[in-house]
């Protein structure tokens, strides 16, 4: 049984649907052309009247019997029919067309479909690249006809935070403006411009995860204890990350903070005192990515943080780093697919049997990765495709 944020999707169209809109709900899963289906799903976000006029690029290539909007029941989600997991897109809206033609996608009234797939985007699709705008487009498209399932990522997050206030000091946001934050979120701005505060509250509504029986997606880290928490937290407001819930998140040491920092960030293992690293944008940083699959004891730092890199020092985790309750993601479990880290490389492989990054660093130049995923338990390096 597939699920989002953890609800039974036997139950979750009619869960999240507002009650005095089922018989609105039905005429528009039949409807050719729903403006915005995606809306009833999360009734306290708010959203444009018109959406964005599609690339006029895009291509229709099957005519009107095909440009119908598919079942929105999310029974029609189903790993046998085949998934396309898609990583992190940072604004490539140009790859992300390329990605699509491999995968033999199709564009029907400006909107990539596959007649036999439904395409799972990982999450952050803002930041750092030409075409945030497009990018959005495209996958927001997508998903309100049916074609697509879009997670949150971390910087659909952050953006969020950067325009939600402090419970406890309403002058100042959760996300602090500062320089190097500013500089991050700058193109994503001016990309959206005056239409941002309807992007916004688009953000707030998308899904945390991705479960069936057979597959799971997240964007950092699988933990079932928060996603259990975060499911129980969402419940009453129907999945969106509303105001009250974003600042809830936002407080430190909290266990919403945890919980969304370990289902979106990833988890984190402490740095020996005195060691700071350097990002990319040039953040200061006092924790690994850890290998959220694997078992940290009897590890040393390099060997256990994600991408491996020869900064990090190649000394031992000493165990009181390690959180008692950690465990790491079992061999047993279903395949999971995440994006989020940054691999190098152009040539995609797994990190386990069961676990796959498909975030290989288009933003900096790598491959921009997908998975084909047709049921299959065990993860097969040859169904990766990179564009």
């Amino acid at each position: 049984m597939a699920s989002f944020r953890g609800f039974s999707l036997r139950h979750s169209l009619y869960y999240m649907a507002r009650p005095d809109q089922s018989e609105w709900l039905f005429s528009k899963i039949q409807s050719r052309s729903a403006a915005h289906p995606i809306a009833f799903l999360f009734p306290s976000a708010t959203f444009p009247s018109v959406m964005p006029a599609p690339n006029p690029s895009f291509k229709n290539s099957w005519g009107d019997p095909h440009s119908e909007v598919r079942s929105l029941d999310p029974l029609s989600v189903d790993p046998e029919r085949g998934l396309d997991f898609i990583g992190d897109l940072h604004g490539h809206a140009g790859r992300l067309d390329d990605l699509l033609d491999r995968l033999d996608y199709q564009w029907v009234d400006g909107i990539p479909r596959h007649r036999d797939r439904t395409a799972i985007f990982l999450g952050d699709y803002v930041d750092r690249g030409p075409e945030i705008r497009r990018t959005l487009e495209t996958v927001r498209s997508m998903v309100d006809r049916g074609d697509a399932i879009a997670l949150m990522g971390n910087h659909e997050y952050n953006a969020i935070a950067w325009f939600t206030p402090r419970p406890d000091r309403p002058e100042e946001p959760c996300r602090r403006h500062t320089p190097i934050r500013q500089d991050l979120i700058a193109p994503t701005l001016a990309s959206l411009g005056e239409e941002t505060s309807a992007w916004i509250d688009w953000m707030r509504g998308l899904p945390l995860w991705f479960e069936t029986e057979r597959v799971r997606a997240v964007h950092a880290t699988w933990d079932r204890p928060s996603i259990e928490f975060l499911r129980e937290m969402l419940a009453p407001t129907n999945g969106a990350l509303t105001e009250p819930l974003m600042q809830a998140t936002c407080e430190p040491r909290s266990s919403s903070f945890r919980a969304i920092e370990q289902v979106l960030k990833g988890r984190e293992i402490p740095l020996p005192d005195g060691v700071v690293l350097t990002d990319p944008e040039g953040s200061p940083r006092r924790h690994i990515r850890a290998r959220w699959f694997e078992s940290p004891h009897g590890r040393t730092y390099r060997e256990h943080a994600f991408t491996r890199d020869d900064s990090f020092p190649d000394i031992a985790i000493p165990p009181d780093a390690i959180a008692p309750d950690s465990k790491h993601y079992d061999p047993s479990e279903p395949p999971v697919f995440v994006g989020h880290y940054w691999m190098q490389g152009t040539t995609p492989t797994r990190l386990a049997p069961n676990v796959a990054c498909l975030d290989w660093s288009v933003a900096r130049g790598g491959p921009l990765v997908a998975y084909r995923f047709d049921g299959e338990s065990e993860i097969d390096n040859a169904r990766f495709v990179a564009v």
